[in-house]
């Protein structure tokens, strides 16, 4: 399954190592989930975002499923 995390209009692939998804109203450390780079093309100098949403868009095929985790 693929994993996204968008703020704005920006969104990163994750690799998200957790059997279970992160609740909404979460607060999320994403310093561990990106590399530098990856971090700067979200969101500079921020480590801490708030989980708004969460979409969910299944496939038959279990590698073409992803997940968005919207944050603010």
């Amino acid at each position: 399954m693929k994993m996204y995390l968008c703020h704005n209009s920006s969104s990163v692939k994750i690799k998200w190592n957790l059997p279970f998804l992160p609740r909404i109203g979460e607060t999320l450390s994403v310093s561990g989930l990106l590399s530098e780079n990856q971090n700067n093309e979200l969101c500079r100098n921020r480590d801490y975002f708030t989980v708004t949403h969460i979409a969910w868009f299944p496939s038959r095929r279990e590698n073409q499923s992803f997940v968005e985790i919207i944050l603010e």
